[in-house]
């Protein structure tokens, strides 16, 4: 004779399997937003890099231009004071970087600012070893995202280590910018670039979110800007390094 259980026993197993058929979809839905997500990030930085870039092609192309980055004091104050205060904008507004269009306006405005800072700084250069830094920036930023992304090892967990450390290696930077010892600005360009090129791996980490910490997948602005900065830090002081300055 057939029991209660011989009825029912199809129909918890169903019931089990649609648990792990949910859980799959759960999985691939937060695997398709990450995705999404990661695309968007670099999507903004692309369109970072190609303003800054255009600004540089600009300041070569045009003498006027080149001059002006390179002798109007006044742009060079305002472009730094904007950007600096719209990076600590979300110390005063957390979410502002959330808030669209607003964080587009914001992150377009910061953009413009900073490249000009930053041609006024590459337009020194020939355009020759300024070509060789940008192309070892991008095989030091794919060799480092690569390593981001396969290796074990969680840099997610040395957040607040490397903020203290970029913490003070601005206000040593700011204390030598007074007193002149070309042993540091060595020690500083050398440091900078490892310390940077660690900040690379972190927010790589953050962004692909396969690690400890990861950026929440409405902080694309925030996540853009970290990577951007980090990338250009790079470029700067590889730049510094190879680059020679035009007579």
């Amino acid at each position: 004779m057939e029991s209660y259980n011989d009825y029912n026993e199809p129909l918890f197993n169903n019931e089990n399997e649609d648990k792990e058929n949910f859980g799959d979809i759960d999985n691939e839905i937060k695997s398709s937003i990450r995705e999404g997500f990661i695309s968007k990030v670099f999507g903004i930085v692309a369109y970072q890099m190609i303003i800054l870039f255009t600004f540089v092609f600009f300041g070569y192309t045009f003498p006027t231009l080149r001059l002006w980055l390179l002798t109007s004091r006044l742009m060079l104050i305002i472009s730094f004071i904007i950007s600096i205060i719209l990076l600590l904008l979300p110390i005063a507004s957390p979410n502002i970087f959330r808030k669209v269009p607003l964080n587009y306006i914001i992150l377009t405005i910061f953009t413009l600012s900073y490249s000009w800072w930053i041609a006024a700084f590459v337009v020194i250069y020939t355009k020759q070893t300024v070509l060789l830094a940008l192309f070892l920036t991008i095989v030091l930023t794919i060799s480092l995202s690569i390593y981001a992304i396969k290796t074990n090892n969680d840099i997610t967990i040395l957040g607040g280590t490397l903020f203290s450390s970029l913490i003070l290696f601005i206000i040593t930077g700011i204390i030598f910018m007074f007193i002149s010892i070309p042993l540091f600005n060595i020690l500083s360009i050398y440091g900078g670039l490892v310390l940077f090129s660690i900040y690379l791996i972190y927010d790589i980490q953050l962004i692909v979110g396969n690690k400890s910490h990861q950026f929440g997948e409405d902080d694309y602005i925030l996540a853009a800007l970290n990577l951007y900065l980090d990338i250009i830090s790079l470029f700067i002081r590889i730049l510094s390094i190879v680059g020679e300055k035009e007579r």
